[in-house]
């Protein structure tokens, strides 16, 4: 019988890979005997990277989803300082690789201003370019930036 973190992460599984999304806390789901005190990296699994020198030699080699797993380590300081500055950088090559995630992820730390400027028209745009990718979420989000910037 599956656990029910389990069949979270495997409906989600397209989504995560998408934005890179990646951590479930939780014992069953923990790949460390049962210890639930390291979380399962979903996007650096789905990147095939092994740690982040890899994931960042493979983003190098223009693997997009690698970009977005070294982004995310470097955004919430997993097993490297907080760098969100350079999360950016790594989300924002993604996102030249055309990659929805990477386009995603860079137009949340512009519209927080987290790592760089705030930029809530710059990140419309990348939430406009995702929407067209397909994602709701996206749309919803360029959306709302965009009645936000109205008078």
């Amino acid at each position: 019988m599956n656990k029910p973190c389990e069949h979270r992460t495997l409906r989600f599984l397209a989504l995560l890979s998408a934005l890179g999304i990646g951590a479930c806390r939780t014992a069953e789901a923990s790949p460390h005997g049962g210890r639930a005190d390291k979380p399962i990296n979903v996007a650096s699994t789905i990147a095939g990277c092994e740690n982040l020198d890899d994931c960042t030699r493979k983003c190098s080699d223009k693997n997009p989803n690698s970009c977005v797993s070294a982004g995310r380590l470097y955004e919430f300081g997993h097993g490297v300082a907080a760098d969100p500055a350079r999360a950016f950088q790594l989300y924002e090559q993604a996102c030249d690789f055309k990659y929805a995630g990477g386009c995603y992820n860079a137009a949340v730390l512009l519209e927080a201003g987290k790592g760089v400027a705030a930029d809530p028209v710059r990140a419309r745009e990348l939430y406009a370019q995702v929407c067209q990718m397909g994602s709701t979420t996206s749309c919803e989000q360029a959306r709302r930036l965009g009645s936000d910037s109205k008078p």
